[in-house]
């Protein structure tokens, strides 16, 4: 199959009813200026059809012959951990090489990817793009179902205990509520992460996925620990991430996405402690500014707090809030703000505008990605741009200082 083939029933009678359900999904996940017929059309869209169409055929047995086979073929190991309890289980992937002669006294770093709201890890294990290039770049990727960062520290604990992990390079990523799980615990254990890089979040919130704020002393501690940032958002994702120097409130459709492609006959919402039981909203509060507060000012100084927390010069206010009347200028018009280096690159027909910034030690601290015509969902390049990043540091265990120095299998 290619291209739309993947989204028909008629076309596709395997997996047909789960595209249709999911392009459901992404017709209420955008701001309103999205084109999802012609995002499902495009190379972009095959790509990402790819990804999709592998998923539906392993999510219902994620531990049957077919799919560990599948991950074998990516060079990869698959476990399922703790599987007694749905909300207990956490899944590894390690490189087969880990078991051979050759592998077997290296330490392998690990990354760990959070699943967005409610979703089995199943369903975001090949989301993230990750799999595809563990085996051959040679570390280890974890998925929790509790992604509470008490449970990331202790599940981290374990794979310490029992895998020849490289404790200098342990990162964290996570699509949605996800990030936000992985802002939180870098935020709270900071000194245990290398790197952090959230998808499809705001650049910066007080608070976490419980709406408890960040203490002073925590940020304090983060911002002295540092912890290399990097950030991917689509350009039209419902809660309008960029520009980065304007904000909307989060789109309402007014109905709901409908069935979900597939749904964990184990899942219970009830019993999810990711989840806000009872609240006004099933994760955290949306961030919101206060009435009367200048917008446009309100967002940048966002930015700022972000930048602060990585020992980053601030952005200068009016030299952001600018580009808002400058569409000439298609970067700074998209992104809302600049970075000490810029560029727009193409991945399967669709740009990805990106800004880097480099803190006042002179380390890669900040990366910002946005995807053109894109709703809310993983990215297609999110797992290759996510481990470009990442593998430029590690933590040296010694001093606990972030060392420029890129991993080499």
């Amino acid at each position: 199959m290619k291209g739309l083939e993947y989204w028909s029933l008629d076309t596709n009678p395997e997996t047909g009813e789960k595209f249709q359900a999911f392009l459901g999904y992404l017709r209420v996940a955008h701001n309103g200026n999205a084109d999802i017929d012609s995002f499902i059309a495009s190379e972009y869209g095959e790509a990402l059809a790819e990804i999709l169409q592998t998923r539906f055929l392993y999510e219902e047995d994620p531990m049957g012959e077919n799919t560990i086979e599948y991950f074998k073929s990516l060079g990869l190991k698959k476990e399922m951990h703790e599987d007694e309890d749905y909300y207990t289980r956490w899944e590894i992937l390690t490189p087969l090489a880990m078991y051979e002669e050759k592998g077997k006294n290296k330490k392998y770093p690990l990354v760990i990817a959070n699943h967005g709201g409610s979703n089995a890890i199943e369903t975001d294990e090949f989301c993230f793009g990750l799999p595809q290039i563990a085996g051959k770049e040679g570390f280890m990727v974890a998925y929790l179902q509790n992604t509470n960062w008490e449970n990331t520290d202790r599940v981290l604990g374990l794979i310490a205990e029992n895998y020849p992990l490289d404790e200098e390079r342990v990162y964290i990523t996570g699509y949605s509520q996800g990030g936000y799980q992985a802002t939180s615990t870098y935020f709270r254990i900071p000194e245990k992460i290398t790197a952090a890089a959230p998808c499809g979040n705001d650049i910066y919130r007080t608070y976490d996925n419980f709406n408890i704020p960040y203490t002073e002393e925590e940020t304090a501690r983060l911002k002295k620990t540092f912890v290399p940032f990097m950030q991917i958002v689509g350009c039209c994702e419902a809660s309008s991430f960029v520009p980065v120097n304007d904000w909307k409130p989060r789109k309402d459709w007014g109905i709901e996405a409908g069935a979900e492609p597939y749904i964990n006959p184990r899942r219970d919402d009830s019993r999810d402690p990711t989840r806000i039981i009872g609240g006004r909203r099933r994760f955290s509060d949306m961030t919101v500014p206060d009435p009367g507060v200048d917008i446009q000012q309100w967002m940048i100084s966002r930015l700022n707090m972000r930048l602060d927390t990585l020992n980053c010069e601030p952005r200068n206010q009016e030299q952001c809030i600018s580009y808002l009347h400058t569409p000439e200028d298609e970067l700074h018009h998209i992104l809302g703000f600049y970075g000490d280096k810029e560029r727009i690159e193409t991945y399967y027909g669709y740009k990805h505008y990106i800004a880097d910034i480099w803190n006042r030690d002179g380390i890669h601290a900040f990366r910002y990605i946005a995807v053109e015509n894109s709703p809310h969902w993983v990215p297609v390049m999110t797992g290759p741009l996510v481990w470009d990043f990442f593998k430029q540091f590690r933590r040296d265990k010694q001093t606990g200082k972030i060392v420029e120095e890129v991993y080499k299998y």
